[in-house]
């Protein structure tokens, strides 16, 4: 989501600065040229065609293209890159890491403790029956609460282990769908309910090309909204209209995720060319082994993620969700968590130091390493990741 709001953000120029261009994937340069508006690269099935693909299957092509493509659009400095006049371009302070242990109050140690330990438990058994990758999707659901408990611990509220629902579907844990599939079937409503459990751990992606597959009708209906409000506006403006609309308008191919009954997803076009060509259309007693763990799939073992059936699984949980959020938000109730604190804390007191901040106080002074009063440099800044 944070990528999707970068690259939404309206500006008549656009500057990526990055030391690592490739982390950890190929999309990671991607994501730079989507957010740059570099068309017709900026479309991800142009992209997977032309450079990701070639690259992935080691052809030299798509190395070359690659090439090509950051030789015309990058500009490399580095730390010693000095001026014609022999200073260098860039000054930075030195580099200190401090890594701080925070202790969780005891409402937040015992939502924490409860996840946990159901958690723990759930994992040794699988791992007795020796099937902890037949339920990874489960584990990275485990793990992702884990993960917010530590932001904060009211992203789970509602999400308790073995936690009964009204709704079927939506409210059910990992553990209930696929219980439910094991004893009456695979069907699309619960094969959206575990591609909402993926999209929720970031982790919608083709299991054979590596294409991202997220979908989701409500952000499709959001910028829907957000381009007709920006062409009234900034309709004087064509040549810049590119830059400040919507990126997602510029590409008009929505991906097409197939989830199979072993749980692992694919686009379309893979799912057609690595186990069942023609799908769905096929005869429904033919037989294909799934690519990854040779899982013998029929046709219906098999669904597209249609937008509306997910609608139908997310929508309804999003509206409980803000409607509870909505009765209790009061200053009163407020609670921010140990991370929260401590974070705002440090900021407080950054901006105490910056002489144009409400908060300045003209008594704090920075000192360097040797205790020495260090020389103000302007404006007191702060990134938070």
């Amino acid at each position: 989501m944070a990528s999707r709001a970068c690259c939404d953000l309206m500006a008549d120029r656009r500057l990526c600065l990055t030391g690592t261009p490739v982390q950890n994937k190929l999309d990671d340069v991607f994501a730079l040229i989507k957010f740059l508006r570099l068309e017709p690269l900026d479309d991800k099935n142009v992209w997977t065609e032309y450079i990701g693909s070639p690259v992935k299957f080691g052809q030299t092509l798509g190395v070359a293209r690659l090439q090509t493509i950051m030789q015309c659009i990058t500009l490399r400095r580095t730390k010693e890159t000095k001026t014609p006049d022999g200073k260098k371009i860039l000054s930075l302070p030195p580099r200190r890491d401090e890594l701080r242990y925070l202790k969780f109050d005891s409402e937040e140690q015992e939502i924490y403790d409860k996840f946990f330990n159901e958690s723990k438990a759930e994992f040794n058994d699988l791992s007795k029956k020796n099937e902890v990758m037949k339920n990874y999707v489960g584990i990275l659901q485990k793990i992702l609460r884990l993960r917010q408990i530590c932001d904060h611990f009211e992203l789970v509220q509602g999400k308790e282990p073995f936690a009964d629902g009204d709704n079927p579907e939506s409210s059910q844990s990992y553990e209930d769908i696929i219980t439910a599939i094991a004893r009456d079937g695979f069907n699309a409503s619960r094969a959206a309910a575990i591609f909402a459990i993926l999209r929720e751990s970031a982790t919608t992606q083709c299991v054979e090309c590596g294409g991202e597959l997220c979908t989701s009708s409500e952000i499709n209906q959001a910028d829907g909204m957000d381009n007709d409000t920006s062409s009234n506006k900034r309709g004087r403006r064509g040549k810049a209209s590119a830059s400040r609309g919507p990126t997602r308008a510029s590409s008009p191919n929505v991906p097409r995720p197939v989830l199979t009954r072993c749980q692992h997803l694919f686009c379309i076009e893979c799912y057609r060319n690595s186990i069942c060509p023609g799908w769905p259309n096929v005869q429904p007693d033919i037989r294909r082994s799934c690519s990854v763990c040779q899982y013998a799939l029929s046709p219906s073992d098999a669904y597209e993620i249609k937008s509306d059936a997910q609608t139908d699984v997310t929508q309804k949980k999003r509206v409980q969700k803000r409607e509870k959020r909505q009765k209790g938000v009061s200053l009163e109730n407020f609670h921010p968590s140990t991370k929260i604190k401590a974070l705002l804390n440090d900021l407080v007191q950054f901006s105490r130091m910056n002489a144009y901040s409400s908060n300045h106080d003209p008594e704090i002074q920075l000192i360097d390493q040797t205790g020495a009063a260090a020389p103000e440099e302007g404006i007191t800044k702060t990134v938070v990741l």
